[in-house]
């Protein structure tokens, strides 16, 4: 299994899960024709989009994947408030944290709950091929352990110490985004607290144009999960 970044920042989100001949795109927040580049010009491998949450920069692009074709799942609460009947939405019952595991083409996903400002915000868990890739962006912090974990894609948005120090943004601004996003600190923490023994990669995802430093979350995260993985950050696209 392998995972593509195309883009990723508060203009947009997108990225690519492929397997064999088969593709999932997680997030439609950038346009259609950059998609097809990224699928070198065969959408048609898509198996489906997963969409976290409505906000734009993951979900600005939806009606154009459903017009061309490609299935959308969403959880109930995102598929409601995008307003866009062919969205597929998969169970997520109340008061469970997880969804029961659904089939595309060569991937088991199992949605999770998340925590940011929206309605109903999930990550997910991707299976195939004997590795399990983590995908979880736009959440104040994670609360599972995923154990086996292969492939891990999470936000790293800010560091709070540079965050601090930017006089441009309102004090509004400051208080939503430690409300609703993942610190690097804390970040570090939960990967510290993970067995990684089968994990080979780790992806940044987020990163701020304003409060982040990509040298030093990379540095931070290699010292959080020790020797033997691969650590990288994505970038804007």
């Amino acid at each position: 299994m392998i995972f593509t970044p195309i883009a990723s920042s508060s203009a947009g989100n997108a990225y690519l899960v492929t397997e064999g001949e088969s593709c999932l795109l997680l997030e439609a927040g950038v346009s259609f024709r950059r998609i097809q580049q990224a699928t070198d010009y065969q959408a048609q491998r898509l198996e489906g989009c997963l969409i976290t949450h409505e906000h734009k920069d993951h979900s600005g692009h939806v009606k154009k994947l459903l017009e061309n074709g490609v299935r959308v799942y969403a959880s109930p609460g995102t598929a409601r408030t995008l307003e866009e009947q062919e969205i597929i939405p998969f169970p997520l019952a109340e008061g469970k944290n997880m969804s029961p595991p659904f089939r595309l083409g060569p991937f088991t996903v199992v949605a999770f709950r998340t925590f940011h400002d929206a309605a109903e915000p999930v990550g997910y868990l991707i299976a195939a091929g004997g590795e399990q890739l983590i995908f979880a962006t736009d959440t104040v912090g994670l609360a599972y352990r995923f154990p086996g974990v292969t492939i891990l894609a999470v936000e790293a948005n800010y560091d709070d110490e540079i965050l601090s120090r930017n006089t441009r943004l309102p004090e509004s601004r400051i208080k939503r985004v430690r409300n609703s996003h993942m610190e690097i600190n804390r970040l570090c923490q939960w990967l510290e607290g993970l067995d990684l023994s089968h994990c080979k990669e780790l992806w940044l995802l987020h990163l701020s144009d304003a409060s982040s430093n990509e040298s030093r979350f990379i540095d931070l995260a290699e010292r959080a999960v020790g020797p033997g993985i691969a650590v990288r950050a994505a970038g804007k696209g």
